[in-house]
């Protein structure tokens, strides 16, 4: 078995139902923003012979996957093959025959959820990426939702997923939070450019406070583990949660709360996922 990540603790905090849900809602999003895609005509002029065609039939592949992840999620639920195939107007033995190797491949990657390359260095999911890591999944479909949607809900598709146990945590991130993990190589540059888009400088004296409160941190301690910097911005202001992650010691824990525009939610969701990968 390889070595352990800081997803491994993600995915221990949900239901093998609620990532298959996930997935799920994943494959959806994946679907609608391909046929958002196709319905704008201004390059049709540059678009070669069947093109358009070609697109409109990798939408039928994404829609099978994610009928592949809604049989999967519905036995994860507690499905009879029965009570799935009435709804897909085919037998039982029909529809277990088609889904039962998705859902072999799905069973064997909890027992192996990643393998390593050819280097021996990076890791290759082999469990579908939202179930890998949910919290970076959980964060950018939120986010989806609450832009694309008519939902005022921050938590729209996470929400759902997580625990009685974790919803009634007062520790736990509130609906206008934005969370996730950066590189720790990458900490300035993300505390920089957070500090741009909410519209304030960031000096060097910031730097050094951070740095230096940031020491001893750790985000498995919810109530005295977290250090909170404010930035008051010509256009809003924000509280970012640091701390040193518990699962990872090249990694930050950050929570970003207060966001409430959409633009800059969309730009701190990028941040996080840029910062994310070492440099």
């Amino acid at each position: 078995m390889t070595d352990t990540t800081p997803y491994d603790h993600d995915r221990n905090e949900l239901s093998r139902s609620a990532l298959a849900r996930l997935v799920l809602s994943d494959r959806a999003v994946a679907l609608a923003q391909t046929a958002g895609a196709l319905a704008v005509t201004r390059y049709d002029a540059y678009t070669g012979p069947g093109g358009r065609a070609s697109e409109a039939l990798s939408l039928t592949w994404i829609a099978d996957r994610l009928l592949a992840y809604a049989v999967v999620y519905e036995r994860e639920h507690g499905s009879s093959w029965e009570e799935i195939a009435q709804h897909l107007g085919m037998d039982a033995a029909t529809v277990e025959a088609r889904f039962a190797p998705e859902i072999e491949r799905w069973n064997t990657a909890f027992a192996v959820p990643y393998r390593l390359d050819e280097t021996g260095r990076k890791r290759i999911p082999n469990l579908p990426t939202a179930a890998y890591d949910p919290q970076s999944a959980c964060r950018r479909l939120d986010l989806w939702a609450h832009v694309h949607l008519t939902i005022s809900d921050k938590h729209a598709v996470s929400d759902g997923l997580r625990p009685s146990s974790l919803k009634d945590d007062p520790s736990a991130s509130t609906a206008h939070d934005i969370d996730g993990w950066i590189c720790r190589r990458n900490f300035s540059p993300f505390m920089e450019s957070l500090s741009r888009y909410v519209g304030t400088d960031w000096e060097p004296t910031d730097w050094d406070t951070v740095a230096l409160s940031l020491e001893g941190t750790d985000d498995s301690d919810p109530d005295d583990g977290w250090y909170v910097h404010r930035m008051a911005g010509a256009w809003q202001s924000v509280e970012v949660r640091l701390a040193n992650a518990a699962a990872a010691t090249d990694m930050v824990s950050v929570v970003v709360a207060g966001a409430e525009a959409a633009e800059l939610r969309l730009r701190i969701d990028t941040l996080l996922s840029a910062f994310a990968i070492e440099p």
